[in-house]
């Protein structure tokens, strides 16, 4: 493993210019409520939604030398495939993205909006992974992995770095981290950094019940895949297993995983939508759902919460 936090201040110094600082907030009436002092990192409100901007942006900056005119192809379930072809478009290069029919409709017409090619796949039958290769070779373009990948993991561990910056002015030191878990490349940057900068910090992954192979995983030792008819509506977060490097780096930094179900995530949507006026997608909201429904002990502790994106349909956020 050579990520660490230089790769990661390396990562941010590249693209410091390209993405958006996001706050740290907290809230009287959250604190109050659990007895404890919780800053949620609202990435939620980074530009195309999600903190995905960060790992596609860095990779893309990192091999435009590399990268052939034909440009490049990624597979996404939304906020990869809206970052990656954000930041293709801020680089005149074309982007080919695979994406499941059944993906929320803001994140297709987002990442078309941003000038990519959207190819839709049906995840019961086809495997987005052999229709990428695919692409790679036939138009010879390069593929921008969603989280396994030293550099997209470097880049979604800038995040870590604002979290410190913040902390820092306030001289406040963390005791917890919880953070949204799909494939495992935003924990696995901004624990890294955390974990530098605070040695006794105790770090969680958090993840929907049925999609909880990160939690699995850590606690058998060994990469463990979701079962196949698993669901949730947490549609950022259903990765069918966590990715090879990610689960080398998180089985390092992380004390463990929780999960949360698709109930309490509604609870936090409203929650947060409330308290912090902010819109919170389904698995953006994870990590708040774990701390709100005392998925392990936070009274009178310090707690990071990242809130990952923002990306729900209008029609969903109003339903809730």
């Amino acid at each position: 493993m050579t990520l660490n936090h230089k790769r990661i201040e390396e990562a941010y110094n590249l693209i410091n210019k390209k993405i958006i600082k996001t706050p740290l907030v907290s809230n009287d009436y959250i604190n109050n409520l659990l007895n404890s002092e919780i800053y949620f990192k609202l990435e939620n409100l980074q530009s195309t939604g999600s903190f995905k901007l960060r790992g596609a942006t860095h990779k893309i900056l990192k091999s435009l030398n590399d990268i052939s005119e034909n440009g490049v192809v990624a597979y996404s379930s939304g906020n990869h495939a809206q970052a990656v072809a954000f930041s293709a478009s801020q680089n005149n290069l074309s982007a080919k993205i695979i994406m499941p029919k059944t993906a929320p409709q803001i994140k297709i017409e987002n990442t078309k909006k941003y000038g990519a090619e959207v190819i839709l796949y049906d995840t019961y039958f086809q495997s987005r992974e052999e229709i990428g290769n695919e692409i790679q070779k036939k138009d010879n373009r390069a593929l921008i992995k969603p989280y396994d990948d030293e550099d997209i993991i470097a880049g979604q561990g800038t995040a870590a770095i604002e979290i410190v910056n913040d902390l820092k002015e306030q001289s406040i030191e963390p005791d917890l981290y919880l953070c949204c878990c799909g494939g495992g490349g935003l924990i696995a940057g901004t624990s890294t950094y955390l974990k530098h900068i605070y040695p006794n910090i105790r770090s969680y992954s958090v993840e929907p019940n049925e999609f909880d192979d990160t939690k699995r995983s850590l606690e058998a030792g060994k990469i463990i895949e979701n079962k196949k008819n698993a669901k949730s509506f947490c549609d950022a977060l259903l990765a069918p297993q966590p990715g090879n490097i990610t689960f080398q780096i998180n089985s390092n930094n992380l004390e463990g995983g929780l999960s949360v179900s698709d109930e309490e995530v509604t609870k936090t949507i409203i929650l947060l939508a409330e308290q912090l006026k902010i819109v919170v997608e389904p698995g953006g909201a994870v990590a708040a759902a774990a701390v709100l429904n005392n998925k392990i002990d936070i009274k009178n502790k310090k707690i990071i919460v990242m809130i990952s994106g923002g990306n729900i349909d209008l029609s969903l956020f109003n339903k809730l």
